[in-house]
């Protein structure tokens, strides 16, 4: 018989392998984005108690619900807002639009708590103080003509709505009011600050406003515009004051009240168009304060960034 020409297995019988290799991932450990979060907390100095509300505004904002209550740290505030709090973009699949103003939230009233009596006493100290001085920070030449011109805008619109001139009596009063909003925002940055940053919400809706305007790096109308454009989105100026999402619009529009009866008193002008020349000044702060953090501004004059006293 002759032999079989076919040679013997060297290692034996010859075995299937009968696995999927794609499947060997799942044996592999990975970090889920609650530890990854979690992690991040920890580095922050924050309380693994708020993990979940973390994930819940992480959660929110991948989903477009920028303004969903979430209970945090800083109490209750939107989604978004709470990201920006606690730095969590790098942990979001995404990325979320600054420029929906949270004005738009159809739901959002935020909530009200401790009024912050003593805080509103000092600082209304402190913006007389500032205001009155012979160094007024809103009296820089830039400032000064984005001012002028909300005073001549918001004239000239009473003026239509009444069928009756402005007279410089009122411009003198919008004016002022502006320069009382710059001031008043400047004299609350005294409050007693933590480690987060609990106006990084508005921060970023302030960039996102002022890139919009897409002019060169210095433009002498670029405050006006900017703080026009921030204006006219409804920016809830409010959730940077001391108390933020919970009592900041209260503590601001008390600051309101109080520099309307220090600065133009007993005046028949509508309340709204008091409001509007405070807000601008509040705006126009939030821009220069922009304008003097970013790189792309680095050609400004020296002495023109933002002053905190």
């Amino acid at each position: 018989m002759r032999p079989d020409p076919s040679p013997a297995p060297l290692h034996g019988p010859r075995i299937e392998r009968r696995y999927d290799l794609a499947r060997v991932g799942l044996f592999r450990r990975r970090t889920s984005t609650e530890e990854l979060v979690r992690g991040h907390l920890e580095r922050l100095g924050v309380s693994l108690f708020w993990s979940r509300s973390a994930l819940d505004a992480i959660h929110y904002c991948e989903r477009g619900e920028y303004f969903e209550p979430v209970f945090s740290v800083a109490g209750p505030a939107p989604a978004r807002s709470v990201v920006a709090l606690m730095n969590l973009e790098p942990f979001m699949r995404g990325e979320i639009d600054w420029t929906v103003s949270p004005s738009e939230s159809p739901f959002w009233v935020g909530s009200i708590g401790e009024l912050h009596d003593d805080l509103f006493e000092a600082t209304a100290i402190r913006f007389l103080d500032l205001y009155w001085s012979e160094e007024n920070p809103s009296a820089r030449p830039d400032l000064d003509a984005a001012l002028r011109d909300m005073a001549e805008d918001v004239a000239g619109a009473l003026s239509r709505d009444l069928q009756g001139g402005a007279d410089s009596e009122t411009w003198r009063g919008l004016f002022a009011l502006g320069s009382g909003g710059y001031v008043w925002r400047i004299a609350e940055k005294a409050a007693p600050a933590t480690d987060l940053n609990r106006r990084a919400d508005l921060t970023k809706e302030v960039e996102a406003a002022v890139a919009s305007i897409g002019r060169g790096p210095w433009d002498e109308r670029l405050l006006a515009l900017a703080t026009s454009e921030c204006t006219r989105r409804s920016l809830l100026f409010g959730s940077g004051s001391p108390g933020g999402w919970a009592t900041g619009g209260e503590f601001l529009r008390r600051g309101f009240r109080f520099a309307n009866r220090q600065l133009w008193p007993d005046v028949d002008v509508p309340l709204e168009a008091r409001w509007d020349a405070f807000s601008f000044g509040v705006a126009l702060f939030e821009v220069d304060d922009c304008l003097a953090r970013g790189p792309a501004w680095s050609v400004r004059q020296p002495g023109r960034s933002a002053v905190l006293h």
